[in-house]
């Protein structure tokens, strides 16, 4: 894809971005439109000058970054709100391409970067000219990335990025690169999952304070992440970390702990784990602090989507609780405890070992959750509706202007044409002194309880 073919890409993006009125709703040329695809051929077709606009303003902006290029300028730049405050991303995805040929790709590294504002620049043109859609942050700490397009961009991004600074110091992304395989071999650690460029809205790459916000830099940075003897030595992969939960199951003294949020493990979660009732990961820290007497001693297995919240949040709890804790995670995160379960037919007739995973694996974008497909395509649904309290765990936002809480109602409660509320709060359009609903209301002393063991 061509420079200019990617700044027309990026100024057709911004036209559609100003038609949007609501999370997942844009209006022009007196027409409501529901979905990214129709507005996007909407505003092809039909607004090419205002496109044309668009890319004149894009050079202009460029041409002045490159005048004053300075590193001061590009973080400014890249740490620009991506979309208006209240706003949220869509969580499902209508498109007709050829899923094989594309993939989504999930990866993050702690390390030292001396120049995020750099590496988000490279980022931000490499990824248009490849017409990859997804989320970069990028940080001192290092970079956390999800990125969706054609395979072959993907290869080629790929060939990019393990060769930067980035990953000089990284063992094995060294074997990834030089492995006879290497092509197929190296996506053990990018975790790809099918998708096409279409389960994200736009591409949004920012420069943040942190790549996983626990929001307690002073204690751990990326020193202790990297320097820690500890930090490697608890990391199990899927099989280890799969046997021990296993024969741990019936010991009192152990506790298996989900560190991401409560609307992630609303709909999917190890057996027996306890999951906190916390809305973002800069919550763990407080729960921690509450609830260390009955985590102090114990033996503690934790997980999170793809590694990243873990590494910070088992080296939080080394800082926090007494040094007999024994504290675990599971490398590479729920994701490939599940492509570990699909390569060796866990869940399939020919092993008698069923997986220890209920329900999807939330992802932060358009496809929502990914589930393992069981023994004659069933699968164990852990989500329930909230009126009936039937299984279901297909998320829908809520209705309300301000909410945009993720609540699940089965079709036969409310038809997919039907405007479904988290409570009667949002309904009524009623907000509390403390600015929030009954719901969330609901949520917050839920996280207040004490973890029982």
């Amino acid at each position: 894809m061509s420079k200019a073919r990617g700044l027309k890409s990026l100024a057709a993006r911004q036209v559609v971005r100003e038609k949007k009125i609501e999370a997942s709703r844009w209006h022009c040329c007196n027409t409501d439109y529901e979905t990214i695809e129709s507005i996007a051929r909407h505003v092809h077709s039909c607004h090419e000058l205002d496109i044309e606009a668009w890319e004149t303003r894009l050079k202009e902006q460029r041409q002045g970054s490159m005048s004053c290029s300075s590193s001061e300028t590009d973080m400014a730049a890249f740490q620009r709100r991506r979309a208006p405050k209240g706003s949220s991303d869509p969580i499902t995805v209508e498109c007709k391409c050829n899923v094989d040929e594309s993939c989504v790709i999930l990866f993050y590294k702690y390390t030292q970067v001396t120049d995020p504002s750099y590496y988000a620049r490279e980022h931000q043109e490499r990824c248009e000219q490849l017409d990859l859609q997804g989320k970069v942050r990028i940080a001192n700490e290092g970079i956390n990335t999800t990125l969706a397009g054609k395979r072959v961009a993907m290869d080629t991004y790929l060939d990019w990025i393990i060769g930067t600074d980035l990953f000089t110091d990284d063992e094995r992304a060294r074997l990834v690169k030089t492995h006879p395989n290497h092509v197929q071999n190296r996506y053990t650690f990018f975790k790809p999952s099918t998708g096409c460029r279409h389960v994200f809205a736009d591409l949004s790459v920012k420069v943040v304070k942190e790549i996983c916000p626990l929001g307690r830099p002073d204690i751990i940075g990326v020193e202790q992440l990297l320097n820690d003897p500890m930090q490697s030595s608890g990391k199990l992969p899927p099989a280890e970390f799969h046997d021990m939960l296993l024969s741990h199951a019936t010991d009192p003294d152990t506790i298996v702990l989900d560190t991401r949020n409560y609307y992630e493990s609303r709909i999917g979660a190890f057996k027996g784990a306890k999951t906190p009732a916390i809305r973002k990961f800069g919550r763990f820290p407080d729960y921690v602090d509450r609830n260390r007497q009955a985590l102090e001693g114990k033996t503690i297995f934790t997980y999170c989507t793809g590694g990243i919240r873990c590494e910070k949040a088992t080296a939080y709890m080394r800082h926090a609780l007494s040094n007999d804790t024994q504290i675990f995670m599971l490398d590479g995160g729920i994701h490939n405890y599940l492509e570990w379960c699909k390569a060796n037919g866990v869940g399939q007739k020919k092993n008698k070992d069923g997986p220890l995973w209920i329900g999807k694996n939330y992802v932060f974008d358009g496809r929502q959750g990914l589930a393992l497909e069981e023994e004659n395509d069933k699968r164990q649904i852990l989500g329930k509706c909230q009126r009936c309290n039937q299984p279901w765990d297909d998320y829908r936002k809520c209705s309300s202007t301000h909410c945009h809480l993720l609540i699940l109602y089965c079709h036969s409660c409310v038809s997919t044409d039907e405007n479904a509320y988290c409570c009667q709060d949002c309904q009524q359009g009623i907000r509390g002194e403390d600015g929030v609903c009954g719901c969330e209301r609901q949520r917050r002393q839920e996280e207040m309880k004490p973890l029982c063991v």
